[in-house]
């Protein structure tokens, strides 16, 4: 349902829906307020969709957790679901990947590293309950021992509807004990929210990022793509949205967590931390 409305109603839709919306009151002879909603929506729709200015919003959150120094051995790998494509997947029965398909990519460059390290997918069930079609945990348990990994190495927890909830539900299916070193391993810009969400839940994890959207140094000519610029402006308001949001309702205890700040909120996000341990 929060996938449904966001897709409806992202900030890259509103400002269209502005101005077809001001275009129909033109037509309609609402001219003062179509003009409005035209001016509003255009003034969105330039700046972030013709240039890329949307990168300017993903480079704090990209920038925010750099590459990790890894030490010499790790315990396991945690992916986090998201560059799935179940709905391609089903209908051409070959495993499919969106965009972020760089997480596995980098999953499994780790893997070889460490072969000793547990690869550990946390995502969602493995069919939606609304449609009955797999989701996102059913597909990255066919194709991760696709890849060539042992599919004893590799665990799946399906339990999670969001990042938060990938957080204590893993550290709740794995118990990590005391001096165990877990790598999760997700895009760079989710990663601010993604070690909140850990670090709520009480686990240290190194984070890895992947899967860089933004290039600060050089506009060459694919940040012109009106399309790729405003899914960007989703992509990353959707992440600014979520560190408020989480941070706002509790679950996490701090807005824009630093690599080193490792502090535990209050309230019911150390209930959680109780409750596991």
């Amino acid at each position: 349902m929060r996938w449904t409305l966001w897709s409806a109603f992202s900030p890259s839709q509103v400002l269209v829906y502005l101005v077809i919306l001001g275009a129909l009151l033109l037509v309609g002879g609402r001219t003062r307020l179509g003009r409005a909603l035209c001016v509003l929506g255009g003034a969105g729709l330039l700046p972030f969709g013709l240039l890329p200015l949307s990168y300017y919003l993903f480079a704090p959150l990209e920038d925010r957790f750099p590459q990790p120094r890894l030490p010499a051995q790790i315990t396991g790998i945690l992916l986090l679901a998201g560059a799935e494509q179940p709905a391609e997947t089903e209908a051409h029965g070959e495993p499919q990947l969106n965009g972020h398909g760089s997480r596995y990519t980098t999953t499994l460059r780790l893997a070889v590293r460490y072969p000793q390290a547990r690869v550990v997918f946390v995502g969602g069930p493995l069919r939606d309950p609304r449609t009955g079609l797999p989701g996102q945990t059913a597909v990255a348990r066919e194709l991760l021992p696709s890849l060539g990994l042992d599919a004893e190495r590799v665990t799946v927890d399906a339990r999670s509807e969001d990042t938060c909830d990938s957080a204590v539900n893993a550290r709740a299916l794995l118990r990590p004990g005391r001096g165990e070193t877990w790598v999760v391993v997700t895009s760079a810009a989710h990663l601010p929210r993604t070690m909140a969400c850990f670090r709520a839940a009480g686990w240290g994890v190194i984070p890895q990022p992947t899967d860089y959207q933004a290039l600060m140094a050089v506009w060459r000519p694919g940040p012109y793509q009106v399309t790729n610029n405003l899914r960007n402006l989703d992509l990353a308001l959707h992440e600014w949205i979520g560190l408020a949001y989480y941070r706002l309702t509790g679950r996490t205890g701090v807005l824009f967590p630093a690599p080193r700040d490792a502090a535990l909120p209050p309230g019911k996000v150390a209930q959680h931390v109780q409750d596991l341990s």
